[in-house]
């Protein structure tokens, strides 16, 4: 989950140290699992040991084990345990200090890990963090990590919501804390359709130049390939309007692959036309997939069940709270910003409420982010409003043309 930044420890404190301790463990040793589940791990609970504090104490004069960042003292640390085995003693106090010398020499590998980092590679790219971030979206930084967190766990995730509420926009920032960085080269984003096919997807036969037909790689493949070349990074695959293509077809054997716990060569699979001799193809632990959904859409069915199991869905909703606010406010008076986030709320608490409609279909903030060309604030809104606002309320009210006439006098009241 952690950029290779997260592992430059020069200037850190013991705690932040630990931290990143945490995210080795959970990089590195448990993919499968959250970075949490890595933090209750008896491994990085060494600094609580006694005997460990006691060796730090006597050999460097440290109460805690990760004001240590240097391996060659973590390695005497290590031999000082060995020394105590090999005084014997109770079997059981043995065995607990040959737990605590591999729980140690963990951390040794940790911290040889985080040396031989180049500095290259640790600065190439500035770290990404949602909460620094000037551009981010209007989500809480509460849920924007609560969702960071499940597709970590997860590995797939759907972000589903009403038109506007800028769901891909929140994929690519979701992606970059996930990486750690904007590293974009890491990240590609398609758009399924409903001519979309496996063949474009995974792998198909494909005319050539000279009219020959020859196996060709789809974009997942070589993007799968590209990222089992470097198993130390994280790489997202983000698919805008999941549900317009035809999943099952588009998917196929990924069906399986992409399950969390099947990224692994073990699980590989041989593809549909896959030659005699090809490699069988997996999914690596290190590709990330974020779906994004509209939900308004009626004429989409419902997302293939096979697949859904697959998939959390994260409900992205409209954000119109004070976040919201001051951006608006940073062009428009506070008045008018005020006054624009009543009507639309008050126009989604009636789409939310109403028996036809539904919360899939309100109305999302996206739409009030050009600010660029605003001279005058009311014939903005006037403009958003005949030329956005009310054909999609006439389309999604299509038979009830009086509520439909409600909602607009609503907003241009």
């Amino acid at each position: 989950m952690a950029t290779q930044s997260v592992y430059k420890l020069d200037g850190k404190s013991s705690e932040n140290v630990k931290q990143s301790f945490v995210h080795y463990m959970g990089d590195k040793n448990a993919t499968s699992k959250q970075i949490k589940d890595a933090a209750n791990s008896r491994y990085v609970k060494i600094d609580s040991i006694s005997v460990v504090r006691s060796i730090c104490k006597k050999l460097f004069d440290v109460d805690n084990i990760y004001e240590i960042t240097d391996a060659g003292r973590i390695s005497n640390v290590s031999d000082a345990l060995t020394s105590l085995i090999n005084t014997g003693g109770d079997e059981g106090e043995v065995k607990e200090l040959k737990n605590t010398r591999s729980y140690v020499n963990k951390y040794r590998d940790f911290l040889t890990y985080c040396a031989n980092l180049s500095e290259e590679a640790l600065d190439s790219t500035p770290p990404y963090d949602f909460a620094d971030d000037p551009d981010k979206p209007f989500i809480a930084e509460e849920k924007f990590n609560e969702i960071v967190e499940l597709l970590f766990r997860k590995k797939n995730i759907i972000l589903q919501g009403a038109p506007g509420v800028g769901k891909t926009f929140l994929a690519k920032k979701i992606a970059y804390q996930l990486i750690g960085t904007k590293k974009d080269e890491n990240i590609e984003t398609i758009q399924f359709h409903q001519s979309y096919s496996y063949e474009d997807f995974i792998q198909g036969i494909r005319p050539t130049t000279t009219g020959e037909f020859k196996v060709r790689n789809g974009i997942f493949y070589n993007f799968c390939e590209n990222a089992k070349e470097h198993p130390e990074d994280t790489f997202v695959f983000i698919i805008d309007e999941i549900n317009r293509g035809n999943l099952s077809k588009i998917f196929g054997e990924l069906m399986m692959l992409i399950e969390y716990d099947k990224r692994s060569p073990r699980y590989a699979l041989k593809l549909t036309y896959s030659e005699e001799n090809s490699p069988r193809f997996y999914v690596p632990e290190n590709v990330y997939i974020i779906g994004c959904m509209n939900t308004a859409d009626r004429s989409i069915a419902i997302v293939d069940y096979a697949l859904r199991r697959r998939f959390a869905f994260c409900d992205v909703e409209p954000e119109f709270g004070e976040t919201f606010k001051n951006y608006l406010g940073t062009t428009l008076s506070k008045g008018f910003v005020d006054e624009v986030c009543k009507k639309v709320n008050r126009v989604n608490d009636i789409i939310r409420t109403s028996s036809s409609l539904g919360k899939g279909l309100e109305i999302g903030h996206s739409y009030f982010c050009q600010l660029s060309s605003v001279d005058d604030e009311q014939e903005w809104w006037k403009s958003i409003c005949k030329y956005e606002l009310f054909p999609y309320l006439r389309e999604i009210c299509f038979d009830n043309e009086e509520l439909c006439s409600e909602l607009c006098h609503i907003l241009s009241d």
